[in-house]
């Protein structure tokens, strides 16, 4: 689903970048419904390519999500889950997850960290 030769960083990065592309999209879907609703003609191809880049990106996100979810450690996949899925800022990630900026950095280093040997056996396992 994501490229094979990004980082687990680069992925949750990634990620995280495509929520509010998501957000976009659905804002031009809807106006894109509102341009075309009394031309159906016009309206469903375009409707169709937004709808379809919608499913891919949000596929994308949920492959993700779906990767995080399967760490054993709750704190590790709470603190993913909250900034590279839900979009919370780091700045607030702390305060949000109730726990200091020490406690959050080590617990996201070990959880990107469990992340990449998940990732590696999910791979050998495939081969």
């Amino acid at each position: 689903m994501f490229e094979i030769n990004m980082t687990i960083n680069e992925q949750l990065r990634n990620a995280r970048d495509l929520k509010p592309f998501i957000e976009s999209l659905e804002v031009e879907l809807a106006q894109v419904r509102e341009q075309f609703k009394s031309q159906p003609a016009l309206l469903e191809p375009q409707e169709t390519e937004i709808l379809t880049a919608i499913r891919e990106i949000t596929a994308r996100r949920q492959h993700m999500a779906d990767l995080i979810n399967q760490l054993s450690d709750k704190r590790q996949r709470d603190v993913l889950n909250a900034q590279y899925i839900e979009g919370i800022k780091t700045k607030n990630l702390a305060d949000v997850l109730g726990m200091n900026d020490r406690e959050l950095q080590n617990i996201r280093r070990k959880a990107i960290k469990s992340l990449e040997q998940l990732q590696n056996q999910l791979k050998q396992s495939e081969t």
